[in-house]
Parts: C-alpha cells; sequence; structure tokens
C-alpha cells in the first residue's frame, strides 16, 4: 500500500482559482497506547548505522513502501530528527551547533563539546531491600550543589524490620554525552508484528476514509 494514498482528498484552488483536487496530508490517527505496551503485537528493535526505515521495512516486512509503519507505530513525525543520526551525521551536527564556540574558544568541536560541561545531574536509586523494589530518580541541579553534594550509600532501617538502601550518584554531564545520549535514545523502536500488517493497512484505509 502506498501510505499517502489512503490519504483523503480536499478541493481547493491554484493561485488563479482553478479548482483542484489534493490530497490532505494533515490528516492524523494515532495508536492507542494501551496497544504499543502489547508484546503480541510490537516488538522492540535497536537502529544500527545506515538502518533507513525503508530498509527495515524490507528486512521485515518484506516491502520498502511499509516504511510508513515505522513510523506510525512509533508516533515518528520528522524523518530527520526523530530518527538516530549515523556517526558523521552526529559529527556534522555538533559542529553545526557547537563549531563557532569550539572556535572562540580554539579548539576543536569534539574536544569543546567533550570538555564543556551542559548539566550538572543528581541520581537517587533508592531499593526496598524487603520487596527488592528499585526506583531511580534523576534531577537537573546546579554548580553549587554540584560541589557540595555527597555521593555513597545509606541504610536505614524501620521499626516495621524493612530496611531501604539509598545510592547516590551526581554527575557533571559534558555537551558530548548529553548530545549522544539524545540521539542514542531514538534507536529502539517499537515494530508492529508483520503478521498484523495487512490488517493495519486496511484499517488505516478504512480510518482515512471517515
Amino acid at each position: 500500500m502506498l501510505f499517502f494514498n489512503s490519504f483523503p482528498k480536499i478541493l481547493t484552488t491554484d493561485y488563479k482559482g482553478n479548482g483542484i483536487i489534493m490530497t490532505n496530508i494533515m490528516v492524523r490517527t494515532r495508536i492507542l497506547s494501551t496497544l504499543s505496551q502489547n508484546p503480541l503485537i510490537f516488538y522492540t528493535y535497536g537502529i544500527q548505522d545506515g538502518d533507513r526505515p525503508d530498509i527495515i521495512a524490507t528486512k521485515y516486512y518484506g516491502d520498502q513502501d511499509r516504511f510508513w509503519m515505522i513510523f506510525y507505530g512509533n508516533q515518528l513525525y520528522d524523518p530527520l530528527w526523530d530518527w538516530p543520526l549515523k556517526t558523521n551525521e552526529f559529527l556534522s551536527y555538533l559542529q553545526d551547533k557547537y563549531g563557532s564556540d569550539a572556535a572562540n574558544n580554539n579548539t576543536s568541536v569534539l574536544t569543546y563539546t567533550q570538555n564543556t560541561v551542559y548539566q550538572y545531574t543528581k541520581t537517587i536509586i533508592t531499593l526496598d531491600n524487603t520487596s527488592n523494589k528499585q526506583t531511580v530518580k534523576t534531577i537537573i541541579i546546579d554548580q553549587n550543589t554540584y560541589n557540595t553534594a555527597t555521593q555513597g550509600v545509606t541504610t536505614s532501617s524501620f521499626t516495621n524490620g524493612t530496611t531501604v538502601t539509598q545510592t547516590i550518584l551526581i554527575n557533571a554531564q559534558s555537551i558530548y554525552d548529553y548530545e549522544n545520549q539524545q540521539n542514542e535514545s531514538k534507536r529502539n523502536i517499537n515494530l508492529i508484528n508483520k503478521s498484523y500488517a495487512s490488517q493495519l493497512e486496511r484499517d488505516f484505509a478504512s480510518l482515512m476514509k471517515k
């Protein structure tokens, strides 16, 4: 199925006032969030360098025209910024964004981004030793809090017999690590089970007609 062939048509006019029929590409539908967590419908795929939506669609669905299912299943809209950059693209991105700052500091972009702090963070890991339940919370802190914060592990006991272990970690995150983390966070995507591919095409086409 060609993706935009399913979109509804609208009647409008061109700059001369002539009536023309156009595809309404502004129409949107969504997959219910409850379905996106269903392991029978979706499974996680890690995007590799060189992977494109059409390549993944060919490998998994056997049809490059089903690339849209990858975007649809993950609610991705921008094929450039919603997709992880390849290594050379990532380095070019850093150059474009931080090149002038690096030049002002008489250093390379790579050196500048790796040695300049983007933000300070504090991570609190709490473990209930009775239930073995762990929670992790990371917050952004200022430099003064970072300089005075104490790292370490403490264990507290309560009258009901439970004990809780808390670990505190602080981190000065560089620009490079921050940007790389943002890029890498886009690698894990959900692929709609290929056994549902034909049904999804039919349902999508039906929704677009309403």
